[in-house]
């Protein structure tokens, strides 16, 4: 188990957008920026990049990688507390 930020490189359309959120609804998510998601999940990196490239398809370009403790955030509230929630598996 795991936190996991994606950032991708550009905004995403309306289609883009409903299949990237119908693929992280299966996970605990939420969004940090307009193109950077936290994601919690039990799942090995490898099988998230598979699903995030199905999602985008080939026009988007996308990062991810593993989060771990010590993290600091600054302006971001509500991401600061899902971050901090008791039930999040570092």
């Amino acid at each position: 188990m795991g936190i996991y930020c994606l950032t991708f490189d550009r905004p995403l359309g309306r289609m883009d957008r409903h299949r990237l959120e119908s693929m992280l609804r299966r996970f605990d998510s939420i969004v940090l920026f307009r193109t950077t998601w936290l994601i919690e999940s039990t799942d090995p990196i490898e099988f998230l990049r598979s699903r995030l490239s199905r999602a985008f398809g080939k026009q988007t370009r996308f990062f991810i990688t593993r989060l771990s403790e010590p993290w600091c955030t600054d302006g971001i509230g509500p991401v600061s507390q899902w971050l901090s929630a008791p039930e999040r598996q570092w």
